[in-house]
């Protein structure tokens, strides 16, 4: 039973996150946009190839390399 109550609860998470963070900083922060976010971040964890590129690239280039790493088999950055 309480494991019915914490998952109801783990799915407004991410959606509570998204409005708060709209409300801060804008509409980028949709519950799709942050979901995908969220996604890039798992899979592209190194942070001395991801941040020097996320001062050169925009976040439509970051969705691209994510659906990119997403139909190939081949690592995007290696």
């Amino acid at each position: 039973m309480l494991q019915n109550k914490r998952a109801d609860y783990a799915k407004q998470i991410v959606p509570t996150v998204s409005t708060q963070l709209k409300e801060r900083y804008g509409n980028n922060f949709e519950l799709r946009n942050l979901r995908r976010m969220m996604q890039f971040a798992e899979q592209f964890t190194d942070l001395q190839i991801v941040v020097p590129l996320s001062r050169q690239l925009s976040w439509s280039h970051f969705v691209e390399f994510y659906l990119y790493h997403l139909s190939h088999s081949t690592p995007l950055f290696s």
